[in-house]
């Protein structure tokens, strides 16, 4: 399955590697680490995560306060959000075509 991650999506996960670089060096680093080895695991197992909501599936971030929300079709996994789990729930939700 080919993974499409909305440009908010993109834009969130590099915010936040570039912020938690700046808090420890490295940090930054690990937390991209943790989310493309969730997104691998993902790949594998679409449908074996958690909904959000109807057909949204969610996935959290080993050892940081993240999630990502996808949605899976016949051909792609699409990463709508990466959130912080202390965001506001449904922020993203206008994202969705």
């Amino acid at each position: 399955m080919k993974i499409i991650i909305h440009e908010l999506a993109a834009k969130e996960f590099n915010d936040s590697i570039e912020w938690y670089e700046l808090q420890s060096r490295g940090l930054g680093r690990k937390f991209k680490k943790a989310v493309v080895e969730t997104v691998n695991k993902v790949k594998k197992n679409p449908t074996w995560y958690l909904t959000e909501e109807d057909k949204i599936f969610k996935a959290y971030i080993p050892g940081f306060p993240f999630k990502f929300l996808y949605t899976i079709n016949d051909e792609e996994i699409i990463i709508w959000a990466i959130s912080h789990l202390h965001r506001r729930p449904w922020y993203w939700q206008n994202r969705k075509i």
